[in-house]
């Protein structure tokens, strides 16, 4: 290479290339050189040249960026060989290189100017950043790397505010915004650095703002001459030659107004106002399409100069969208036409709007006398100022007002008001109120509601009984899953309608009877047309009947009872009611399985009830009809055969002696006594007893006894027959209805066996 054994001890000298450079760059000088830095940096890149060739390979870099290539062959970097690094690197590298690739195909220094101004920046920030090993390790050729390393030594050194104006300038004249391009290069040396593509750009920029000014002081001489035309045409020629000038902007917006005296229809911008947004749309002339605009926003300031903020989100309904408009300060909007990026004639303007907006969303819900209303409030605002008008005016007791919400209890039937106001706090520390925004409500008449249910059990009937509910109709329901709280209001939906009220049948003597074996949750509920009110409710519980109930007297003054156990009962009850008293006896089925039921007993007739036990605590019971028995009281028939009267010598003839026991009164319908007798003619072996009969009719008959004779404590006495001859042998029976229900008393078998 011819030029390369040229490049030794200075930087800066002919390097033979027609554009290798003679200065280091002071600012890269390429549009989004921001969004550049941020994806290179994303890829843990020191400089550009790091995605360009393999880490361990050289750059060149003083006469244009050359990369190593095998038998120290060089290959120059262009759009064709980023394309195939791109391939090479993978999809992370993408966006990148695309960017790199498109900077070269723009201006095929600006890749050069970018690595030299990365490498120069990198070094000055090094510390041993003389030494020709740094711009190496770098990447850079070691025979570059000492021009390198002292050209970077005599290059202005940039603190944070100049390297963001060398870096932003471009952008910044690119689009159009001199005046911020005149800002950024006021930081940067006048003469740039000895950077004469950066001397160039700060000298056209120096001229396009003169430009501008001359225009804008053609424009205001004008606009005091009364030549509204002219005046506009100065002002947008500066806001064409910079467009980010505000006093060429509101120039041309005061013109407009003054050359209208307000937006006309034709070029009327519209405000929405919404709570935490303004949305605007223009209404152009069929003629003019659909222009690209440049919206923005201009903030009246007291005693301050006018704000001016671009509007750059748009509208998916069409126009545009101020996502964060200054709360409490008065705006104005300005749609200007643009074309190629630039201004392009006079704007569309709307009228002043204070920025006081409303809350959002007011609804409300009623209820039994009550209004719950529920707002939005925008998140600017200090606070709210919240009124409730009823049909005599101001409502002031009762109303409660919190954080986006209102309660107001205790009102009359009737229609009301309420209206919301928000307040903001103004530039001048005063407060200013938005338009404010009303919603109409009708509270309706209500039922009152029940407050005390209760139920008392008469005769296998529950009679219901409350309080409350005046002017309604009380109902009396079963709800089909859980019951709404005592208080809960409901409005009659068809979808989901309210319960029918019990369907039990009505008892001969007043009240309800409940289905036997039925739990029920009866609740009270007072209506009033579509309007109900959920009251108090109790349990009834009905168990099932107990059948197959049979009571025997046993011995030692108890009873056995026996019973068919009903279903899903845990527990039955037996109640012995029995001289004025009652006793219940408790038991469960594993006990009634395995012991039985016995319970203790007077002679004395009583009545048995069974019931199974209840399975809900704190239950109305009402008992199942029947279950009930009645048990007679204990009668005892004795009969005794005793020995005849002495006559003489001898004796008279046996007596059959009957004695009736019973406690009380003595029931009608006794058993008739028989006696029977079982002759010789019985005997089974020779020289035995004749065998007692065992029934009434396994013997003869003897005697009879009807029962209506037997009166308790006068014992009835009957001769035997004079014709008996022994050996023979006597029992006594029970014969009729009643005879189960008598018990038998017998005398010895060996008193009943005569020889």
């Amino acid at each position: 290479m011819s030029t390369g054994a040229q490049v030794g001890l200075e930087f800066g000298q002919s390097l033979g290339l027609r554009r290798a450079v003679r200065g280091l760059p002071l600012s890269p000088l390429v549009p989004g050189y921001g969004h550049l830095v941020a994806r290179q940096q994303a890829l843990g890149l020191r400089h550009i040249g790091d995605a360009l060739v393999e880490r361990g390979r050289v750059l060149r870099v003083l006469d244009g960026v050359f990369e190593e290539r095998a038998a120290r062959r060089w290959q120059h970097i262009g759009a064709g060989r980023i394309q195939e690094i791109a391939v090479v690197r993978g999809v992370a590298y993408g966006p990148l290189l695309a960017q790199l690739e498109a900077v070269q195909l723009q201006d095929p220094a600006a890749l050069r100017r970018i690595l030299l101004y990365q490498l120069t920046g990198l070094l000055q920030a090094h510390p041993q950043g003389s030494e020709p090993g740094t711009a190496v390790a770098l990447g850079v050729c070691p025979r570059e790397a000492r021009a390198l390393v002292r050209a970077a030594a005599g290059r202005p050194r940039l603190d944070g505010q100049q390297r963001e104006a060398a870096e932003g300038l471009e952008d910044a004249w690119s689009s159009g915004k001199v005046r911020r391009a005149a800002r950024l290069a006021a930081r940067l040396p006048a003469d740039g650095g000895g950077d004469a593509a950066l001397r160039g750009r700060l000298s056209d920029i120096a001229l396009r703002a003169k430009e501008a000014d001359r225009a804008l002081d053609a424009g205001r001489k004008a606009e005091r001459s009364g030549d509204v035309s002219a005046a506009q045409a100065g002002f947008l020629r500066a806001a064409r030659l910079a467009a980010d000038c505000p006093r060429a902007v509101l120039a041309l917006v005061r013109v407009r107004r003054a050359e209208d005296g307000s937006a006309g229809p034709a070029d009327a911008l519209a405000v929405r106002p919404a709570a935490e947004a303004v949305s605007l749309s223009a209404a152009l002339p069929a003629a003019d399409g659909a222009p690209d605009r440049r919206v923005l926003r201009l903030t009246r300031v007291p005693d301050g100069p006018t704000g001016i903020t671009e509007i750059e989100h748009a509208s998916p309904a069409g126009g545009w969208v101020d996502r964060h408009p200054p709360f409490g300060q008065e705006v104005r909007y300005a749609a200007f036409p643009l074309r190629d990026g630039r201004i392009d004639g006079p704007p569309v303007v709307s009228d002043v709007l204070l920025v006081a907006p409303d809350v959002s969303g007011l609804r409300s819900a009623t209820g039994r006398g009550r209004i719950d209303a529920t707002w939005t409030e925008p998140s600017g605002a200090l606070d709210v100022r919240v009124r409730l008008y009823g049909p005599d005016g101001p409502v002031v007791d009762g109303v409660s007002v919190r954080t986006g919400a209102l309660t107001a209890t205790g009102l009359a039937v009737g229609a009301h008001v309420v209206r919301v106001h928000c307040r903001y706090r103004s530039p001048d520390g005063s407060a200013v109120e938005s338009p404010g925004v009303e919603h109409h409500v009708v509270v309706d008449p209500w039922p009152a509601p029940v407050d005390r249910l209760d139920a008392t059990v008469v005769q296998g009937a529950v009679r219901f009984a409350w309080s409350g509910g005046r002017d309604a109709d009380v109902r009396l329901v079963s709800w089909p899953a859980d019951p709404p709280e005592p208080g809960a209001e409901l409005t009659y939906d068809p979808a989901r309608p309210w319960p029918a009220p019990l369907p039990w049948e009505a008892a001969a003597g007043g009240g309800l009877v409940p289905p036997p074996g039925s739990v029920t949750r009866v609740s009270a509920l007072a209506v009033l047309g579509p309007r109900a009110v959920a009251g108090p409710g109790l349990v009834v519980e009905c168990p099932p009947p107990v059948a197959g109930a049979r009571v025997e007297r046993v011995a030692g003054g108890r009873a056995r009872v026996t019973f068919d156990w009903p279903a899903e009962a845990g527990e039955v009850a037996a109640t012995v009611e029995q001289d004025g008293g009652s006793t219940v006896r408790r038991v469960t089925r594993s006990t009634y399985v395995r012991e039985g039921l016995y319970v203790d007993v007077a002679p004395s007739a009583f009545s048995l009830t069974l019931s199974a036990a209840p399975r809900t605590p704190d239950a109305v019971v009402v008992p199942p009809p029947g279950g009930g028995t009645r048990v007679p009281p204990e009668i005892t028939v004795s009969y005794r055969i005793v020995p005849g009267p002495r006559r003489a010598l001898r004796r008279g003839p046996a007596l059959l002696r009957v004695t009736l026991s019973c406690p009380g009164e003595v029931p009608p319908g006794l058993p008739e006594f028989v006696l029977v007798v079982r002759t010789e003619k019985g005997r089974t072996e020779k020289g035995r007893a004749p065998i007692r009969p065992r029934t009434p009719t396994d013997g003869t008959a003897l005697l009879r006894l009807d029962g209506g004779r037997l009166r308790p404590g006068s014992p009835v006495e009957l001769p035997l027959p004079s014709g008996l001859r022994p050996p023979y042998a006597l029992r006594g029976f029970l014969l009729g209805e009643g005879a189960a229900d008598v018990r038998l008393d017998e005398p010895s078998p060996t008193d009943l066996v005569v020889r």
